[in-house]
């Protein structure tokens, strides 16, 4: 119980920090300057061995060969680069795709765990017993330290159910086995860290099934379930290429979940979630927002976002972006501190700040304004 205060406790001041590490910058910058980044996303590849119905990049895995998949992405030595171009006291979270299909992923995760906090991105289902071992030993003595502090895991519904999402028969039992071997060589080392967060994105083929994933994730031993919505932003040609005000919510195919299910279901899923004494995760929205969302849709007007003022992703072939709509560079060309309060970037964070683009709804990025 000590333990699960305690991460509770430090997610509170993490996302307290976060919102206050931007807020000043936000309110008191008429130019757009910003602190230095301090959240690095890391998207090692798009490649993946599963090809879930509501990924952004479904289309994108099916109709491009591995082969060309595979071109352009940086190479190892390249993302230690990136490392060491990051702010010594942030995070960095690596993403994909699956990381792990990438032969180099855990010399990639060492050497940026012994100097930063990391966390990584998974569905888990490559999670055998030498990755696991790495998991540990990266790991922090305590939650905050230098190390692989988590590991989220992508988990959608019970069984079989999880498997028809994922397109692929075995995904379920692959992806638990990993997550139990985590949970027992953890506990074995005597750590609390990496903690294991179970997401489970929020759609028509699973809302009947919510309720049970308290359940799924205490009897894996995970620390928490998160609930997400489903976004397809990455549906949009030319995105972080084109203006980001070019796009209207119309030109999004906006996910559809029926409202009365999904009602009960946040209910009978809060309920299991404090059964089963797992914490329980939702979007940063009030829940009649999160049922307009499924229902037709949210106003962006309604919502406000600091992650340009705090947060960088790195893609795949190197693309920066402070946000998925626009482009600002490639570390391949410039540096990061360079890109990062450049004329661009500040412009776009102006932009941000007057007014959220239509198609900002469902970035788990946006908070609903208070």
């Amino acid at each position: 119980m000590a333990d699960k205060a305690r991460q509770q406790m430090m997610a509170w001041a993490y996302d307290l920090f976060q919102h206050m590490y931007s807020e000043a910058p936000y309110r008191l910058s008429p130019s757009g300057k910003a602190l230095p980044a301090w959240h690095y996303f890391i998207e090692v590849t798009r490649r993946c061995n599963l090809r879930c119905r509501m990924c952004q990049y479904l289309s994108y895995l099916e109709n491009v060969p591995v082969a060309e998949q595979k071109k352009g992405e940086l190479s190892l030595d390249e993302w230690k680069n990136v490392v060491d171009q990051t702010n010594r006291l942030g995070l960095i979270t690596f993403t994909g795709g699956e990381p792990l299909v990438r032969s180099d992923f855990f010399d990639l995760l060492a050497y940026a765990s012994v100097r930063r906090r990391t966390h990584f991105i998974s569905n888990a289902t490559m999670l055998k017993e030498a990755a696991v071992h790495s998991c540990v030993e990266l790991a922090p003595a305590r939650l905050g330290g230098k190390g692989l502090n988590a590991l989220g895991v992508s988990l959608e519904a019970p069984d079989e159910l999880h498997d028809e999402i994922r397109h692929q028969k075995g995904a379920f039992e692959k992806s638990t086995d990993g997550v139990r071997l985590l949970t027992e060589a953890r506990k074995k080392a005597g750590k609390t860290c990496p903690l294991i967060h179970i997401t489970t994105v929020i759609q028509q083929a699973n809302v009947h099934v919510l309720a049970e994933m308290p359940a799924l994730a205490a009897s894996l031993g995970a620390d928490s379930l998160n609930l997400v919505t489903e976004t397809r932003l990455h549906d949009l040609p030319g995105l972080g290429e084109e203006p980001p005000g070019k796009w209207r919510a119309s030109d999004l195919e906006w996910p559809r979940v029926d409202r009365t299910a999904l009602e009960k279901a946040l209910a009978e899923t809060g309920e299991a979630a404090r059964r089963h004494n797992i914490e329980l995760r939702l979007p940063r929205m009030p829940r009649e927002e999160l049922l307009k969302y499924y229902d037709g849709g949210i106003d962006a007007r309604q919502y406000t976002c600091r992650s340009p003022w705090n947060t960088l992703i790195i893609g795949r072939t190197g693309d920066v972006f402070p946000c998925w709509l626009q482009k600002i560079g490639n570390v391949r060309e410039e540096k990061l501190a360079t890109m990062w309060n450049s004329a661009q970037t500040r412009a776009f964070r102006r932009a941000c700040r007057n007014c959220l683009f239509p198609v900002c709804p469902g970035c788990c990025f946006i908070e609903y304004k208070k």
